[in-house]
């Protein structure tokens, strides 16, 4: 009971602290007392160790609970933070969602584009073969022209002729009709006699007989001047024919007959027309435009030829040379070769087919021969055949899109 009495935060457990003084005072009196009673000494030892503990424990629980308040600190700005960040979150979401959709509106908008330039890519392939058939148009149309001014002028001094041959049937014409009026005078006078010499039968019946053949004669007259009038409208009609006859005749004689000198009308005449080859029997023209393989058919058709059809090695060999000769702006050029009707049955614009002793077909080692149909660029795949110049002479027959603008050779018969 001694010792209970002596340890105050025994006898008074609620108290909240222990003062230094009373330590002291307390180990005082048990320094006192230890004296008398040596088994205080240890209690008095493990007093003092438990008051430093103490002591250390307070100073560790004020340390612990300025720690725990700088946490809740934290604690309270980490949270404001984690609301800050839920924030950000939240608009970075709306934002992603917005681009999401501007992106899938751009992505129409590419799809949109890449249909619109298709589209005007077509349109303009779609141009530059209109382009080409108005220039073939143009040209056939210059000269056309320049064929009408020769027509024309011709056609002014057969009017000149014709007009002087108008103005004779016009004399003749009012001649007759003067001779018709003498007649119907007479017939008149006749008929006036008739009418005063009613009463003598005799003379009447005569009368009546002079005017049959005066009507006879005037019948006459008419006949035969519809007849000459008839004969005149057919001999004009058949001058008509000669007159267009003679302008075909000129028109080609102008062609291939060209006047040289024009004081003396001199004329040399030439097997081809200008800008044309001449090779055996027949004319050939190497063109340096581009255009597509019916394009180009039907230009050669203007001139009254065809595309080329080769018949023979020394023909290859004269077009293929000559072709090498210009200042081409492509070295491919169309030929009159199609498979158009049937794949793989190459036929001349003649309707023949290609013979088997007769062909130049390109054969490159390793990479395939031609013709092969290639529909990587066309889809219609190739069905018009051109040669290409920068290969070998007796192997350089390609097919080709038809749609392809390339250069082509014409020819024509002598």
């Amino acid at each position: 009971m001694v010792g209970h009495q002596c340890l105050p935060w025994i006898n008074n457990p609620t108290s909240g602290s222990i003062s230094v003084t009373s330590a002291k005072q307390d180990q005082e009196t048990y320094n006192n007392e230890s004296d008398s009673k040596p088994e205080w000494k240890s209690l008095l030892f493990d007093y003092q160790n438990i008051s430093d503990n103490y002591l250390t424990i307070s100073t560790a629980n004020n340390d612990l609970r300025r720690d725990n308040d700088l946490l809740k600190e934290h604690s309270a700005w980490l949270q404001e933070q984690t609301k800050l960040l839920n924030n950000t979150l939240a608009n970075l979401m709306s934002a992603n969602l917005a681009l999401s959709l501007e992106s899938t509106e751009l992505t129409e908008q590419i799809v949109n584009l890449i249909s619109t330039n298709l589209r005007l890519t077509q349109e303009h392939e779609r141009m530059v073969r209109y382009t080409s058939e108005q220039e073939v148009k143009e040209l056939n149309m210059s000269q056309t022209i320049k064929h009408l001014l020769d027509s024309n002028t011709l056609r002014e001094e057969d009017g000149r002729r014709l007009s002087q041959i108008n103005s004779l049937l016009r004399d003749e014409l009012v001649q007759v009709k003067e001779k018709n009026q003498k007649l119907q005078d007479i017939n008149d006078k006749f008929q006036g006699e008739v009418k005063n010499l009613s009463d003598d039968c005799e003379r009447l019946t005569e009368l009546q007989e002079q005017n049959q053949n005066l009507s006879s004669v005037l019948m006459t007259e008419r006949q035969e001047v519809e007849e000459r009038e008839e004969r005149r409208t057919n001999e004009m009609d058949r001058k008509m024919v000669d007159i267009d006859s003679i302008k075909e005749a000129f028109h080609s004689l102008d062609l291939y007959c060209p006047v040289v000198n024009l004081n003396t009308k001199e004329r040399i005449c030439r097997k081809c027309p200008d800008s044309w080859s001449l090779f055996e029997n027949k004319c050939y023209f190497f063109s340096s435009r581009l255009q597509t393989w019916s394009s180009s058919r039907a230009w050669c058709q203007t001139q009254g030829g065809d595309l080329l059809i080769i018949n023979s090695e020394p023909e290859q060999s004269f077009v293929f040379e000559s072709s090498q000769t210009l200042q081409p702006s492509s070295s491919r050029l169309w030929i009159g070769l199609t498979d158009v009707e049937e794949e793989g049955e190459w036929k001349w614009v003649d309707g023949s087919r290609v013979s088997s002793d007769v062909q130049f077909w390109l054969s490159r080692p390793g990479l395939g021969t031609e013709p092969d149909d290639w529909k990587l660029d066309d889809p219609l795949g190739e069905d018009c055949g051109h040669m290409d110049t920068s290969e070998n002479e007796l192997k350089s027959w390609m097919d080709g899109s038809c749609e392809t603008p390339y250069r082509w050779i014409c020819e024509n018969n002598v």
